[in-house]
Parts: structure tokens; C-alpha cells; sequence
């Protein structure tokens, strides 16, 4: 077998836990080395006698609309959705206008989101973007195990956490509130309905309490933008205040970043969607990268998953009481991380 057809028998097997006969839905885009990692996930799924459909569209930035057809096909309710694209799978225009109602009684934006979370019917990964076959092949045969333990022992100390500050040499110093928040494991495990990430896996993230989150940031690796991710030319300093942006500062791509979110704003506003349009400047994520194999990338997915590194995201969060039409992550490198002032982490390296 070839790194990438591993890469892929590894993500159906050891990440999916993939059963006979089971459905599994991949939306892709057109060319490009997304595709040959949709192709050996197809045939990887195939091979272990599950049911797999490539779906085709456009690549989408996270704020244009998915094809009606491939929203259609997310309402089949597959088992498994996976985004495998050049860039996001897209927005789902019935979610961010009216809102689909899970059975947990809760609204979501989109049927993806319902069908995990608010169903609990199916599980999916995002993942994609240029680059990926290389970051498929180096990041997927891990040693999956070793990495949920490090990851449990990490999201227990943040379960029982009230206030977490980061500070890094770039100059970050921020404190957020987590009471009462849980932290969300990106460890590889979504072998049972309810559960989503990403490929590669190797995350530990959790949303901030809304409004309790003050301080500079200073993304010195990789920033999201529209449709891809960049290295920043200059650091970028971010201004928070109860849990907002308020400040952007530095060159070229801070004035990028702010227009990302000026944009986020726009359409929010043009829908009329007053809270989206507030929360395109909400502090929606904080995560920390676990991947022993990841490093640093202008593919989102590797970097944020990378050690030594701790990312914030502008924007929607994962406890949907803070919904956004943009979600940008941006790194910070080698982060010190306090936990209800016991230090876990100095200079990148987890004390745990």
C-alpha cells in the first residue's frame, strides 16, 4: 500500500471505527491534492466493506452557500460526513436564516451540525485544503493511544478550570473565563455517532464564556483568512475586550484579518442578523495543538494540531450561544498557559 492509501485505512479504521455496510458521504472540489485524498478515503472505506459517495462542488469560503444538492445529501443522514476540499464545505442557507431544532432542543445553523450535535445521528470531520496529501501521509499513522491519554489529562484539567491566561514572547497576555465550560477532545476518537473533527486530529479546544475574555493576542503563525491561510508578514496584535475585538494591529495581513472580519460583519448585517454581526468579533475558541507529528503550515488543519502552539478563533464558537458567519483561527507560538494560576504549559511545553 501507498503513504496515502495507509494515511486513509488509518482514518477509516482507527479514527471512524468503520462498521460493514455503513454510509459515508465525502464532499469534495475539483483537482487538486484534496481530491486524491477524497479518492483514497472512498476506496479505503470501500475496502473495509463500508458504502462511500464522492459528492463534487466549487471550493466555498466558510460564508457562501453549499450546493443545494450536497446540503440534500448531509440530510440523507450518512453515518459519516467528511469535508475534504480545497476550503469549506460552505453555509447552509435554512440553518443561518431560520435554524434547524436537534433533538436536543437547541437551534443550529446548518444540518451538519444538527445531525451531530443536536441529533447525534451521524459524525464527520472537516478537512482538505492545499497540501493535505503530504499532511495525510506524515500526520494520520500515529500513535493514537499515547495521544488520548495526553489529551484526557489535559481536558480534565481544563473541566475543572474557572480562568485560563496565556501569555507568549510575542508579546500575548490574555485571561478568559472557562467556568463552567467543557473542553472539547480532537483525540482521533469518532467511532460513535455524536462525535466530530478533523484530519489529522490532535486538539484540545473549548469556548470561552461569552464576554469574559480580556487582553492582547499576538498570532505569530499561521492566520486564517477568506479562502486560505497565511503566514503572518508581522505579528499581528489583537485587542480584546469583554470578549471582543477591538483593536487590529500590524501590517499587511492584520489589515486582512480586519477585513475578514468587517466582512463577516457586512453579511450579518445584510441578513439582518444582528447577533452574527456582533460575534464577528467574538473570541469563539481557544485550542492547543497535540499532533506529535504536526508542525508548522499554511494548512490550517496541521498547524493548529501542531505541539508547542495555541490558537484562538475570531468568531463563532462551539457552544452555539455565540453564532458568527466567520470562524478565524490564529496561532501563537510557544504560549505559557496558567489553569487557575497552576502553570500547565511554559514556552510550548506541557507540564502535565
Amino acid at each position: 500500500m501507498s503513504k496515502l492509501s495507509d494515511a486513509a485505512n488509518a482514518a477509516m479504521k482507527e479514527v471512524f471505527g468503520l462498521r460493514e455496510g455503513e454510509e459515508v458521504l465525502i464532499i469534495t472540489n475539483p483537482g487538486g491534492d484534496w481530491f486524491e485524498v477524497s479518492q483514497a478515503l472512498y476506496d479505503a472505506t470501500k475496502a473495509l466493506g463500508g458504502k462511500p459517495v464522492i459528492m463534487v462542488q466549487d471550493k466555498r469560503a466558510r460564508i457562501e452557500f453549499t450546493e443545494r444538492l450536497v446540503l440534500e445529501a448531509i440530510r440523507a443522514k450518512p453515518d459519516i460526513t467528511i469535508s475534504c476540499g480545497e476550503a469549506h464545505y460552505g453555509s447552509d442557507p435554512f440553518g443561518v436564516n431560520i435554524g434547524y431544532v436537534g433533538r436536543d432542543g437547541k437551534k443550529h445553523d446548518n444540518a451538519f451540525r444538527m445531525l451531530i450535535y443536536g441529533d447525534r445521528r451521524m459524525r464527520g470531520v472537516l478537512t482538505g485544503r492545499p497540501g493535505i496529501k503530504d499532511i495525510f501521509e506524515r500526520c494520520m499513522n500515529i500513535d493514537y493511544a499515547a495521544m488520548r491519554e495526553r489529551i484526557k489529562a489535559l481536558s480534565d484539567v481544563l473541566d475543572k478550570g474557572n480562568e485560563i491566561r496565556v501569555t507568549s514572547p510575542g508579546g500575548t497576555d490574555v485571561t478568559l473565563s472557562i467556568k463552567g465550560r467543557k473542553a472539547h477532545a480532537d483525540d482521533g476518537d469518532l467511532r460513535h455517532a455524536g462525535l466530530f473533527g478533523n484530519l489529522p486530529c490532535g486538539e484540545v479546544f473549548l469556548s470561552p464564556v461569552v464576554g469574559k475574555c480580556n487582553g492582547i493576542m499576538v498570532f505569530d503563525s499561521t492566520i486564517t483568512l477568506d479562502n486560505a491561510s497565511v503566514l503572518p508578514d508581522k505579528p499581528v496584535q489583537v485587542t480584546v475586550m469583554d470578549g471582543l475585538v477591538t483593536d487590529v494591529q500590524g501590517g499587511e495581513t492584520a489589515r486582512a484579518l480586519l477585513n475578514v472580519i468587517r466582512k463577516g460583519e457586512q453579511m450579518a448585517r445584510d441578513k439582518g442578523l444582528k447577533e452574527h454581526e456582533k460575534n464577528a468579533r467574538h473570541i469563539g475558541e481557544l485550542g492547543i495543538g497535540m499532533n506529535p507529528m504536526a508542525g508548522p503550515s499554511t494548512n490550517l488543519l496541521e498547524a493548529e494540531k501542531a505541539l508547542k502552539t495555541i490558537h484562538f478563533a475570531i468568531g463563532e464558537n462551539f457552544d452555539h450561544d455565540a453564532p458568527a458567519l466567520i470562524h478565524q483561527d490564529c496561532l501563537i507560538l510557544r504560549p505559557s498557559m496558567w489553569v487557575d494560576e497552576r502553570q500547565i504549559m511554559k514556552n510550548g511545553d506541557l507540564r502535565l
